[in-house]
């Protein structure tokens, strides 16, 4: 076989083409072998339909240019101030449709990087699926945009430099209005063509040094010290620039704000990030839990009952007159809304089962502690476990609703049934005094508000008088306990309430148990005492 034919059929295979047995396989042309070193492609096949950048058919190479709504000439500046006026306009946080946004992103993201333009008008949309022209992933932040902080198309595999992370304190007013700060940064950029390879490692990053260790020698690799490793020279200056950081209405606490490549260049690579993490400041009289505020106050019996009025200063501002409505009574309420996680509520039903429930998980052990875990912090967390039952030693999980569980309930004699509790009665338990709207915009959603809760601490009189507590009687429903017995009859010991302290009475009944336990032990021992230490 001549040489030259040789390397046409390794290179044919080399790329990809299919040989069927028995094929003939002639020596090329002159030509054809001109063409095939001269850059003509391979003879019988379309080098760029071989490569999967021609497309079939009609090409369409107009469609990003009309969703951004700029003509095919225009420059990337034009295309940039575009495509923010855009994605502000259709954003799905303003209203905006999602898939007109994606749609904008998607030609954004080709259009602005030359080559994959430069690919697109020669081969439309078809041309850079084996590129990578998608704009896939979730709608950047409207935020983002609008402050230029969009992340930039990183090369796949370059070296990124370090991110610098700020913690940045605001208050919850400046989160309850949103606030912009233009903060000063200092970062080291590299001088404009003062970058050029290290002379000493060659561009490497890394030289061998020969040791010689008596007739031995080693070579070790070390890192280069005249470019600490980075296998460049280059020439750094401090500049400064201003960053405008946009505090989004109703940002969580820990929100991170991040400013793509605005951190030190480095050579070879891309900058890192600058990070903001917000951290709100403790508010003298506001308290906030999620879009809704707390407001703590304390109120008297007569205003529980007859009605009160108390002015607000709110978190912009404005002044508020809350009052409860004609005839409302307030009852106390003692449910904390920052006590953390709410314990889960069960209860018991002995000698019953539902035995026409799905289920979902069966377990060896009567723990009661720790199969309620596994509900509520376990593997079954979130499964949807209405109820469990226990028997000779093992339960078995059901998944139902409360309406389903108390509607299949049947005796059964042995077994001891966990149900969760109906959660109308806990809620039930939890309802405040609020005023509707007047909260913190919902992140993201800035039209929407939450609520504004009203903790109050009902303040009782320590005393009432003869008259007055006649004429509440006459006013307020009648009592639930009412003894018929008189207070002179023989038969009853009459007793009176006085306040005490619970620990206090826990404490000296304790003590006074210990104290007789232990002279008990000492006169049965003979005074010595029980067990003895050995001092070290």
């Amino acid at each position: 076989m001549p040489p030259l034919f040789e390397t046409t059929l390794k290179t044919r295979l080399d790329c990809g083409a299919r040989f069927q047995p028995g094929q003939q396989l002639g020596v090329p042309s002159h030509d054809a072998r001109r063409s095939m070193f001269f850059g003509g492609g391979f003879p019988g096949f379309d080098q760029e339909e071989m490569m999967g950048r021609r497309p079939r058919g009609e090409v369409n190479t107009s469609k990003f240019y009309e969703a951004l709504e700029v003509d095919k000439g225009a420059s990337q500046d034009q295309i940039r101030k575009q495509y923010r006026k855009m994605a502000a306009k259709h954003h799905p946080d303003k209203g905006g449709d999602d898939e007109k946004f994606k749609e904008i992103q998607k030609a954004y993201e080709v259009l602005s990087d030359p080559e994959k333009r430069q690919q697109y008008d020669r081969y439309g949309e078809e041309g850079l699926e084996n590129g990578g022209g998608g704009g896939g992933g979730g709608p950047s932040d409207l935020f983002d945009i609008l402050s230029g902080r969009q992340r930039q198309r990183q090369p796949q595999g370059a070296r990124k430099g370090q991110n610098v992370v700020h913690q940045l304190s605001v208050s919850l007013e400046e989160i309850y209005m949103g606030k912009t700060r233009k903060l000063r940064m200092r970062r080291e950029v590299i001088e404009p063509g003062s970058m050029m390879s290290c002379t000493d490692c060659g561009g490497k990053g890394m030289n061998i040094r020969v040791v010689r260790m008596g007739p031995m020698i080693q070579q070790v690799q070390e890192g280069c010290r005249a470019c600490d490793g980075q296998g460049s020279q280059y020439q750094s200056k401090q500049v400064q620039e201003v960053m405008e950081v946009v505090v989004p209405k109703g940002a969580p606490d820990g929100y991170k704000l991040t400013f793509h490549e605005k951190a030190d260049e480095i050579p070879n690579g891309i900058p890192g990030d600058v990070v903001f993490v917000l951290q709100e400041v403790a508010h003298p009289e506001f308290k906030r839990k999620g879009a809704d505020l707390y407001v703590k106050r304390t109120i008297s019996l007569v205003e529980a009952l007859c009605g009160f009025r108390m002015e607000l200063t709110h978190l912009d501002g404005r002044k508020l007159l809350i009052k409860s409505a004609p005839g409302q009574v307030i009852a106390p309420c003692h449910y904390d809304p920052f006590k953390g996680e709410e314990a889960v509520e069960w209860e018991t039903h002995s000698n019953m089962d539902c035995p026409d429930l799905e289920t979902i998980a069966k377990a060896d052990t009567d723990d009661i502690d720790k199969l309620k875990q596994v509900i509520s912090k376990g593997q079954l967390r979130g499964k949807g476990v209405g109820a469990f039952r226990v028997a000779n030693g093992k339960s078995t999980f059901y998944r139902a609703s409360a309406e389903q569980v108390h509607a299949s309930l049947r005796p059964a004699k042995g077994v001891t049934l966990y149900t969760l509790a109906d959660p109308a009665k806990s809620a039930a338990q939890r309802m405040m005094m609020a005023v509707e709207g007047e909260g913190m915009p919902v992140f993201k959603s800035p039209m929407e508000q939450g609520n504004l809760f009203l903790i109050l601490d009902i303040q009782f009189p320590d005393a009432i008088d003869a008259h007055a507590a006649a004429a509440l009687k006459a006013a307020l429903p009648s009592p639930l306990h009412a003894p018929k017995v008189a207070d002179d009859d023989a038969e009853y010991d009459v007793c009176e309430l006085r306040k005490l302290d619970p620990v206090a009475s826990f404490k000296a009944t304790v003590n006074d148990a210990a104290n007789d336990a232990t002279q008990e032990d000492e006169r049965e021992q003979g005074g010595g005492g029980g067990v003895q230490c050995a001092q070290q």
